[in-house]
């Protein structure tokens, strides 16, 4: 099974609204691809997390159009990560940006700065919508993200 579907598979499988057993701060690197549905002000993503909490994730960003200007607020949404050692965390996103970095001339790669601020944590990375010309229409076939997240529990 692939990684991204076996994280699918964990996030789904485990109940969410346990809490944490003891207060700690957590600070990891955070890897994952957006799901459907797909849309132009929201964002949701699945993925894995390493360092001091290995991990799975799921979050859901809700921003402003990317297209309405080169950095849109983050408005809202909600993430939880389920620890291999069976912590989990969750919350509301508050706030934040996403910034254009490459507006992917030519129909290349388009990136963009991620910075969200949570319940407990925030999030800094970079979003990158996966493009190819085909029949000379440029389409986003896939995004991923990347980036450092610190949290506390």
């Amino acid at each position: 099974m692939k990684p991204v579907a076996v994280a699918v598979a964990l996030v789904f499988t485990f109940p969410l609204a346990a809490a944490a057993s003891a207060s700690s701060s957590y600070s990891d690197s955070f890897t994952g691809t957006e799901i459907i549905p797909v849309s132009s002000v929201r964002g949701t993503f699945v993925g894995v997390a390493r360092g001091e909490l290995p991990a799975v994730w799921r979050t859901q960003i809700v921003h402003k159009p990317l297209s309405s200007a080169p950095t849109v607020a983050v408005t809202g949404g909600k993430f939880s990560v389920v620890g291999v050692n069976g912590v989990t965390l969750g919350g509301a996103v508050t706030g934040g940006s996403v910034t254009v970095t490459n507006r992917g001339s030519r129909c290349s790669n388009q990136t963009y700065r991620v910075s969200v601020t949570f319940t407990g944590g925030s999030f800094d990375g970079t979003l990158t919508h996966h493009r190819r010309s085909i029949l000379g229409n440029c389409f986003v076939y896939a995004a991923t993200i990347a980036g450092h997240g610190t949290f506390a529990a």
